[in-house]
């Protein structure tokens, strides 16, 4: 008998608010925007920190999820997508298949598998790292 392939997420002891506990297996990325926020480096140069340079925005479709399916937008500030990542634009349908979010030193990381079926390899990996998130649920 042939076995099918596991997708675990691993999760945080303490999540934050924001995250998906439950998971979003089976969600879709409906749609990929990107910020880049107005930034006075004169008048912030020693609090640049404090102060959100860029956004992600990432729209979920998670009626098809098969746990948390409330999750319509995940924001993420002040993002840096790793080079082990493939592009996420110019995609129609991406199936979130799991991820795995650590936190050290006060900034986050995240790693999710993806899916698309129309694109080659059709599983990949999508890493950031960012400062903080916001969830939209319903």
């Amino acid at each position: 008998m042939k076995k099918g392939k596991i997708f675990q997420t691993e999760y945080p002891e303490n999540p934050p608010d924001w995250y998906w506990e439950s998971g979003l297996h089976d969600a879709c990325i409906i749609g990929v925007e990107t910020y880049e926020f107005s930034f006075d480096y004169n008048k912030y140069a020693v609090q640049k920190n404090q102060y959100d340079r860029n956004m992600l925005l990432l729209k979920i479709d998670a009626k098809g999820a098969m746990f948390d399916f409330r999750i319509k937008e995940i924001r993420f500030f002040n993002y840096k997508i790793l080079p082990e990542s493939m592009e996420l634009t110019g995609r129609k349908k991406i199936w979130w298949l799991a991820d795995k979010l650590i936190e050290a030193n006060g900034r986050y990381e995240l790693d999710i598998l993806l899916e698309d079926v129309d694109s080659y390899p059709e599983q990949f990996h999508f890493k950031l790292r960012f400062d903080r998130a916001e969830t939209d649920r319903t």
